[in-house]
């Protein structure tokens, strides 16, 4: 057995399945649990938008709580403006789920909801700093950071809880798109980091699937 061109195999057949876990851009992309920084490129497909889900990481007035940044629309045309809903996702957990009324039932199962908090149109290179309506009502600071043409055409939006923007400015200036195709590639410049004990402490609040838009 040509033992180099099994391994050649072995690598191609994980490659390929590393390029389909990466999520279309009208999908949801989940931020790896206790980062810092994060970015996607997102769209609107019809009736799908593209959003990106993220847990505040310890260390911060947010820690723990849950949001989406959810693109609402994007233009390919100078100043190439993006507007994004956040929302927080809440527990309800005093609410009865349908069928388990019954005092002989299982107890019911928390509920869950997504609560809208701010929306903001972000043109080519703009960002939320901290003070603005967006960051005050506790999402998640980004950026307008990169876009691209095509059918749908996407926008690139950077996450930082750390308020740590690429080139902040408040400025639309409009620039080359950033073409990197993995999410957590490139500009990021291997930040995408998370401290192992509080990784897994977190976990334990991963990701409720129980409502998912």
């Amino acid at each position: 057995m040509n033992v180099k061109l099994l391994v050649t195999g072995f690598a191609l057949i994980a490659a390929l399945s590393f390029v389909s876990a990466v999520p279309e851009c009208w999908q949801e992309h989940d931020m790896p649990n206790g980062a810092w920084l994060y970015q996607a490129w997102l769209c609107v497909n019809g009736s799908n938008h593209g959003w990106i889900y993220t847990v505040a990481p310890p260390g911060i007035p947010q820690q723990l709580k849950m949001f989406k940044v959810e693109l609402q629309s994007f233009t390919y045309i100078p100043p190439y403006a993006a507007t994004l809903n956040c929302y927080e996702q809440f527990t309800d957990v005093d609410r009865q789920q349908p069928g388990q009324s019954s005092p002989n039932s299982v107890p019911p199962k928390p509920s869950y909801s997504w609560h809208f908090k701010q929306t903001v149109t972000l043109n080519a290179g703009e960002f939320t700093p901290q003070g603005s309506e967006w960051t005050n009502a506790e999402c998640p600071p980004i950026k307008n950071y990169g876009q691209q043409g095509g059918n749908p055409p996407q926008v690139l939006i950077y996450l930082a809880w750390n308020g740590e923007i690429p080139g902040a400015r408040m400025t639309a200036t409009p620039f080359a798109p950033f073409t990197a195709f993995n999410p957590t590639a490139s500009a990021l410049d291997g930040a995408v980091s998370a401290n192992d004990g509080a990784v897994a402490w977190l976990n334990k609040f991963a990701k409720r699937k129980a409502f998912k838009r």
